[in-house]
């Protein structure tokens, strides 16, 4: 897995639409993608759909290949693993093998069941850093 770095922590102000009556759950894995800055830029890669595919085969306890990933984002092979970078290092999508008759499946899957588990982990990741910065900034203090 790739270094974490802190640029793959982006968090942006996408609120959901307020001139909707009801919000779909379309709607809500948009903001939630663009809220933790999953989908790295605007691209026609549909990190939501991505979202919304994960959660469902994580409850089947099946692992997604990489071609099955491209497909749901709309882009290319090399193209999604450049997409779900921000994915892995936040520690929301681990590959997995897992044993299955004389072999093993082996796939992508989200590390939690919901998505407020996923939240858990960014925020645990962004404490970590904080509470490891402000260390560094009571050591500057005391100089």
């Amino acid at each position: 897995m790739p270094k974490k770095k802190l640029s793959d922590i982006v968090f942006q102000r996408i609120s959901p639409p307020d001139e909707k009556d009801s919000l779909t759950m379309d709607d809500l894995s948009h903001v939630l993608v663009r809220r933790l800055g999953l989908k790295r830029k605007e691209s026609r890669a549909q990190h939501a759909k991505l979202l919304m595919e994960l959660i469902k085969y994580k409850k089947d306890g099946v692992p997604l290949s990489i071609e099955q990933i491209s497909k749901i984002l709309s882009v290319s092979q090399s193209q999604t693993y450049e997409e779900i970078r921000k994915w892995r290092t936040l520690g929301f999508m681990e590959f997995i093998k897992i044993p299955a008759g004389e072999g093993f499946v082996k796939g992508y899957m989200l590390t939690g069941n919901t998505v407020n588990r996923l939240i858990d982990k960014a925020e645990s990741a962004t404490k970590s850093f904080f509470r490891k910065t402000r260390r560094i900034a009571k050591d500057f203090d005391d100089l």
